[in-house]
């Protein structure tokens, strides 16, 4: 759902002594109560002096930056969802990176961490490609963390069948490449992770969506399932049907689609927001036919006549997710443009009303052209009741950064 520019093609005690130099029980027991104690109570100060992470703003790395090899990530986007245990599952677009061992991903890849509210992590372990899906009625056996420094590797394949302008295939080295790029995911109540995606064929200067897809990728067994394009046009999709930001809410999947109508330079004048809906239910979000879309007249299934439910928005790109457990409901990010700009809606309910909650600007420097401030991306689980957790691809780092935006 973010306007992006493709990326180039080149390829982180003693006891006390009691009479006769033994403690007496009764002084054993007391002793060894206050030991406890004083244990307890350092180690709670200790963990609140150093909470897990980074102090915002700072990059989001892998151990593949951190550990000892010489290596820097440079990512487009960064998506998170939370997972059990305090930790998150973090979805990047395109990643090359550089170092003592060079190579590129472009395409979807897939991490995990520590999540700490109002934290950035700095432990993120670079997953492997996902395992084949076991037949069905069979479980998948739970997979071995590997190497904690692993390179990035690819979370869903080059997607097949994308198209040049003129109908050659979108596959030429050092100028156009195939990929499929996340767009929102959500957490489902079998704990396995929603995944939507576009197919994408990337040149130097242009981006042609020609596919929207879904998928759920299981955490526990590093298994992916399900996946479909659920809608493909060689040409182009519209707006309407390049959807993101899924959210679940009263027994329907929400997406989000946004398109700038008016640009000026490095900003959007004038733009839409729009809604669909899908039944949650695994047949009825792969089905095309099942989706609806928003309009002043209610569902329609008509993709063209879906209106804009954020009125007063300019979007070059919008993320939506559900910041209930911060007490903040619904949030839309809108971008505003490429100079780091972005306004803050909030909303009980996913067609609104969505009403203004705050703007500012992200310091970014560096672009040049459409390579500027980008994906700006909220994190509900590291988000907390004072501070919207953002994330935005800073071209002065070449890293995906987050912030810690006040609300």
């Amino acid at each position: 759902m973010e306007h992006r520019t493709a990326r180039p093609m080149t390829a982180a005690r003693r006891r006390p002594p009691g009479r006769g130099g033994l403690a007496a029980p009764a002084a054993l027991l007391a002793a060894a109560l206050l030991t406890t104690a004083v244990t307890v109570t350092v180690l709670l100060h200790k963990d609140a002096r150093h909470p897990p992470g980074a102090a915002p703003p700072a990059p989001v790395l892998s151990r593949y930056e951190t550990a000892a090899s010489g290596n820097t990530i440079d990512r487009d986007c960064g998506y998170s969802v939370a997972l059990t245990g305090h930790r998150s599952l973090w979805l990047f677009c395109d990643s090359v990176w550089k170092g003592t061992h060079p190579g590129l991903v472009f395409g979807a890849t897939a991490a995990t961490g520590t999540a700490a509210p109002g934290r950035v992590p700095t432990d993120l372990t670079e997953l492997p490609a996902p395992a084949p899906a076991p037949a069905t009625g069979r479980t998948a056996a739970p997979r071995s963390a590997g190497p904690a420094d692993r390179p990035p590797q690819p979370l869903l394949a080059t997607p097949p069948g994308l198209l040049l302008p003129g109908g050659a295939p979108c596959h030429v080295p050092g100028t156009a490449y195939s990929a499929s790029w996340i767009s929102g995911a959500a957490r489902l109540p079998d704990g396995s992770v929603l995944l939507t995606y576009t197919d994408v064929c990337a040149q130097s200067t242009t981006i042609t969506t020609q596919g929207y897809g879904i998928a759920a990728y299981r955490p526990a067994d590093g298994t992916l399932h399900g996946q479909t394009r659920v809608f493909t046009l060689p040409g182009g999709l519209p707006f309407q049907l390049t959807l993101g930001s899924p959210v679940l809410r009263d027994g329907h999947l929400y997406l989000y689609g946004s398109t700038c109508d008016t640009w000026i330079p490095g900003a959007c004048a004038a733009g839409r927001a729009t809604l669909a809906r899908v039944p949650a239910d695994p047949a009825a979000w792969r089905d095309p036919s099942a989706y609806r879309y928003w309009s002043p007249a209610g569902w329609t299934p008509d993709a063209s006549r879906a209106a804009t439910v954020v009125p007063g928005a300019a979007p070059a790109a919008v993320h939506v997710a559900d910041y209930t457990a911060a007490g903040k409901g619904l949030v839309l990010i809108e971008q505003r443009g490429l100079d780091g700009r972005y306004r803050l809606w909030r909303a009980p309910a996913p067609q609104g009303p969505w009403r203004p909650a705050g703007e500012g600007t992200l310091p970014c420097s560096g672009g040049t052209g459409n390579d500027q401030c980008r994906a700006f991306i909220g994190h509900p689980e590291l988000s907390t009741p004072t501070a919207l957790m953002m994330s935005h691809y800073n071209p002065a780092n070449r890293h995906v950064t987050l912030r810690a935006v006040p609300w």
